[in-house]
């Protein structure tokens, strides 16, 4: 009789410790891990890089989805403020604000990150964040991000000198709601003319960008997969190419793996998990992480690949 009682609590005794740790998790998803911000330090290989900018230091920002000033933007700034290093060049990803509540706490982080590195250039693009607003709205949003210091490329190019040589810069409009244009942003100076680095919210269109010669892609919006598994990964990355397009360093090896074919051209992407959190299946106020730290990026590109790698 004793046995027998015994096994019955064994199922009891499992059920408790795993509604236990189950408990633990999604307290640790919502109130711990949303706001234990990372740095990485990725390394990109762009063999068309001017020798004059290798090594080159690029401080890639993204999905900082802000409602309103908090815990977390505080924690952004100081993280920035004791970075080993000072950017040369400061990206900004899309999805500066979470629909209408966070405009001005938005602009007010670009103001701040702009104090905190006085003369390095600031190049944006807009994900689909902010295309939640209406038109009128959007266009001075943008206003807005010129006059705080960010120069944002919307299907368009710039020459961006540093180190005292030029490269081009390139960006697209929100890829993921279709805003993007590729063969407009590139058409000035295509990448045949030389190195050519392509900001693009979502990485949707990393294939068509390899094809096109681009040497260097930063993008985000796929939040790593905000919320992983152990042997699963990402429970989804918000993006056509699937599960497997989620976050780090994607060289033309990787991308063949994950697009299923060899993309061709020779470029290097890095998609970031970003800073901020999204709604986990459209529950506004529940923006978890998990096994998924929140990211800031200050990423290196090189012509080549160094023994230490």
């Amino acid at each position: 009789m004793r046995n027998l009682r015994h096994r019955h609590r064994l199922p009891v005794l499992g059920t408790v410790l795993g509604l236990g740790a189950a408990s633990a998790a999604a307290a640790s998803a919502l109130a711990v891990e949303p706001y234990r911000l990372e740095l990485t330090r990725p390394r990109l290989v762009a063999p068309r890089l001017p020798l004059a900018l290798d090594g080159l230091r690029l401080l890639l920002l993204a999905d900082q989805h802000i409602s309103a000033w908090g815990r977390r933007e505080d924690l952004t700034l100081e993280m920035l403020r004791a970075l080993p290093e000072t950017p040369e060049v400061i990206v900004w990803g899309g999805d500066y604000l979470y629909q209408r509540d966070g405009i001005a706490d938005s602009l007010r982080m670009v103001r701040e990150v702009g104090a905190l590195f006085p003369g390095v250039p600031m190049l944006g693009v807009l994900g689909n964040a902010e295309h939640k607003l209406n038109r009128t709205r959007r266009a001075r949003f943008v206003a807005n991000l010129a006059g705080a210091g960010v120069q944002t490329l919307n299907n368009r190019q710039t020459l961006l000198e540093v180190r005292g040589d030029r490269v081009v810069v390139a960006g697209v409009d929100d890829p993921y709601y279709g805003h993007d244009d590729l063969d407009l942003a590139l058409k000035p100076l295509s990448p045949s003319h030389g190195f050519t680095l392509l900001l693009a919210h979502s990485p949707q269109i990393v294939a068509r960008a390899a094809r096109a010669g681009v040497d260097v892609m930063l993008s985000g919006h796929t939040h790593g997969g905000q919320v992983r598994f152990p042997l699963l990964g990402a429970l989804k990355t918000q993006n056509a190419l699937g599960r497997r397009m989620d976050w780090g360093v994607f060289d033309r090896a990787r991308l063949a793996e994950v697009l299923g074919k060899d993309p061709g051209g020779d470029l290097a992407l890095y998609v970031t998990r970003g800073i901020g959190s999204a709604p986990f299946w459209r529950l506004r106020g529940v923006n978890p992480r998990l096994l998924c730290r929140p990211e800031v990026t200050l990423l290196t590109l090189h012509r080549a690949f160094e023994p230490a790698d």
